[in-house]
């Protein structure tokens, strides 16, 4: 059994991810169940048959899905909570009618998500594999959107609780599992495996496509943000620097996604007249590829110290497009690291636009030092983060617990 509030057709980076991985583990023969929410994240519009029924079943790729109704809208804070308990609530009601599985993969956020798993571990004495996308209270408190309170000590002590009582953990970047070990959990159920990543599924394309030219971006150079706009981005560094590189008049930033600070950046580049940013909704999967394609340079963005406890996913398809990164992140964290490591890209210090204004204007003057980043990165995605070795981990994983 998996539990995972996001999951196609939704096309966020863990609903990607979740999907491939359900999909790869049924192809090994596995019996999969999924416990997913209601498909609105990112998308125009809800899909049709969804809303009315508080529980649907579907069978995908080998997949089977019973959908939670969720309330589904996530755009604010308010609404974002709204989602995450009315998901909870359904998956609470849902999870003991399933088929007694023998091993339940819980997907945080929501981060309370285990509790739920934990419930059926009770139930049909199976094991709890817990999958830490995103730490908390770390990502709340690194966002600067939480205070450090009664609140975030309350959520620590659930979030321990959690993993004492978990058989496994699971975290895509060995820092996670160095603060995790570090609230006393055992390290030796803690396991980093990364994200999911089909290396097939995106490739180099040619610079110009129908996606760049139905956006008149043919002869722009473009600086692109795609992926989710939310409180710990930091964002508005993209508006900042907009305004300071206009002089470039063929350089353009395209920001591609939604969340729960999308609406707060336009009008913020709005206010600022930044004329040189254009500003795109979530793109179908099917268009991904063009559109990475359609980018000169990928960029990323974060406030200080979310780097400790949140990785994007996200950074695998700017890599495996071809094409180089800047990011505005810690320097000594995980997304950092494999920048270094990879010698894709340049990282500048989170929020100080000034550096993030001279990496964009280097890269702009230096088309040899964009290649040469660009092949690196392609280089080092082929050698390590193929989908056979992630999922044979996992498949391995289950497995024992099955024995």
């Amino acid at each position: 059994m998996i539990l995972s509030i996001r999951f196609a057709p939704e096309i966020t980076s863990n609903a990607v991810v979740i999907t491939g991985l359900a999909q790869a583990l049924a192809a090994r023969g596995h019996e999969v169940t999924v416990l997913a929410g209601t498909p609105h994240y990112q998308l125009p519009r809800v899909p049709a048959g969804y809303l009315a029924r508080p529980f649907r079943r579907e069978n995908t790729a080998g997949v089977k899905i019973l959908r939670c109704w969720a309330f589904p809208k996530s755009n604010g804070k308010l609404a974002k909570l709204v989602n995450y308990a009315s998901f909870t609530l359904s998956t609470l009601l849902a999870a003991p009618f399933v088929r007694r599985p023998d091993a339940i993969l819980v997907v945080s956020p929501p981060f309370w998500l285990g509790l739920i798993a934990l419930c059926v571990k009770s139930l049909h004495h199976c094991a709890v594999a817990y999958n830490v996308q995103d730490l908390f209270p770390e990502a709340y408190l690194a966002s600067q959107e939480v205070s450090a309170g009664w609140f975030t000590r309350a959520m620590d002590r659930l979030m321990t609780f959690i993993y004492r009582r978990s058989d496994r953990i699971t975290v895509i970047t060995d820092s996670f599992a160095r603060t995790i070990a570090a609230k006393g959990i055992d390290p030796a159920k803690i396991e980093s495996i990364p994200n999911f990543v089909d290396t097939s599924a995106v490739t180099p394309l040619p610079r110009r496509n129908t996606f760049s030219r139905r956006w008149s971006l043919d002869n722009n150079f473009v600086v692109m943000y795609a992926g989710n706009i939310g409180y710990t981005h930091g964002t508005e560094l993209l508006v900042e620097a907009a305004g300071r590189l206009r002089a470039l008049r063929d350089l353009r930033f395209v920001v591609i996604g939604g969340g729960s600070k999308q609406g707060d950046l336009v009008r913020l580049a709005h206010e600022q007249q930044a004329a040189n940013m254009l500003f795109l909704p979530t793109q179908p999967r099917e268009v991904l590829p063009e559109m990475l394609a359609s980018a000169d340079v990928f960029v990323l963005t974060s406030k200080r110290g979310v780097g400790r406890a949140s990785f994007p996913g996200r950074i695998y398809n700017f890599l495996l497009a071809g094409r180089p990164v800047i990011a505005s992140v810690d320097g000594e964290f995980d997304l950092a690291c494999l920048l270094h490591q990879s010698g894709a890209g340049l990282v500048t210090e989170p929020g100080n636009v000034e550096a993030f204004c001279q990496a964009i204007e280097a890269l702009y003057q230096n088309s040899a030092t964009r290649e040469r980043l660009a092949r690196k990165g392609l280089e080092f995605m082929k050698r390590h983060y193929s989908a056979e070795a992630v999922v044979a981990r996992y498949d391995l994983l289950l497995k024992r617990f099955a024995s």
